[in-house]
């Protein structure tokens, strides 16, 4: 049985009506059903959109419809939305699977984070062990910079094994200062031409993460990734290639360290979450005409770096 199809049709009818109604965003493939619905077109517009999605459906429901949906299920869950989205999506899990135990790679068990469910997919790339999950907030220590440029990839992430927990001092009203500090911890020469920042192979980008009322890590924005020109997202796309990402977080007085790192070869599936993911909108001082791409906060989701802070699923 599909969980949110069976759950749509449990709701009130105004809740019904109101999810009919709701803005599809940005990144979602579903239309926008708009107003004037009838009562049962209200309900096919929901069932349609959220079919596959019941972590979508639930976030997108109030406390009330979520109180309301648990009543008429018989779920016992009190509390605030986000404990209400748990309890109700451990119930709609349970009808999915039936008598069937399966594994959280068919199944997957989704995280709270900003009171809304999240899956996190399956770590895709490399990224440094960890002795507890959520990681913790690594100590400082002192910076250790290789004396020339990584010749290999191994030297390569050695030196961001040993970035983790250094202090890069106040960034100032330069918004790149802290990913060009990243850069020369990792002994990487900044050539300035258009490609790849560790020899045209490896991007190295940093990625501001924080700790959610939840305890988990949570991406806190949109990293850019390029600037847009006459030939548009390709320029992004091609530093996307391969990339080592650098989860940057603050530690208080305008400091931040980093946390940990993540590398993410480009194959079919990054390939598809980019073209989705992707954005653009203004970049620079304001009133600038430029243009940069960015990355949406769902992708680290959806490619796996949000489980190499929290844990694997």
């Amino acid at each position: 049985m599909n969980a949110a199809i069976h759950f749509a049709q449990q709701l009130p009818v105004d809740a019904i009506r109101r999810l009919a109604r709701v803005r599809v965003g940005r990144f979602e493939s579903a239309a926008s059903a708009g107003r004037g619905l009838d009562n049962d077109a209200s309900l096919a517009a929901v069932s349609a959109r959220w079919s596959g999605d019941l972590c979508g459906l639930l976030n997108a429901m109030t406390r009330g419809e979520l109180a309301a949906l648990a009543a008429r299920l018989g779920v016992p869950a009190t509390g605030k939305s986000p404990a209400l989205r748990v309890a109700l999506w451990q119930a709609g899990a349970a009808i999915e699977r039936g008598d069937v135990e399966l594994a959280p790679s068919v199944q997957p068990r989704p995280v709270v984070l900003g009171g809304h469910l999240v899956v996190q997919a399956p770590p895709r790339g490399l990224f440094p062990p960890s002795d507890a999950w959520p990681r913790a907030l690594p100590p400082a220590v002192l910076a250790q910079p290789p004396a020339d440029e990584p010749e290999t990839l191994d030297e390569l992430l050695a030196a961001a094994d040993r970035a983790i927990g250094v202090r890069l001092g106040r960034r100032g009203r330069d918004k790149g200062a802290w990913g060009l500090r990243a850069e020369v911890l990792l002994g990487v020469i900044d050539r300035g031409i258009d490609e790849p920042d560790w020899r045209g192979d490896v991007e190295i980008k940093t990625v501001p993460v924080a700790r959610d009322p939840s305890g988990l890590w949570r991406i806190v924005e949109d990293p850019a990734i390029a600037m847009i020109d006459e030939h548009g997202h390709r320029a992004a796309v091609a530093k996307l290639q391969r990339t080592l990402w650098l989860a940057r977080a603050d530690v208080g007085d305008g400091d931040a360290t980093i946390v940990s790192w993540y590398l993410l070869e480009w194959d079919a599936e990054v390939a598809r979450l980019a073209r989705r993911y992707l954005h653009e909108r203004p970049k620079g001082p304001a009133g600038t005409t430029a243009r940069g791409a960015y990355l949406s906060k769902r992708f680290f989701a959806d490619c796996g770096l949000l489980a190499t802070l929290n844990g694997p699923p």
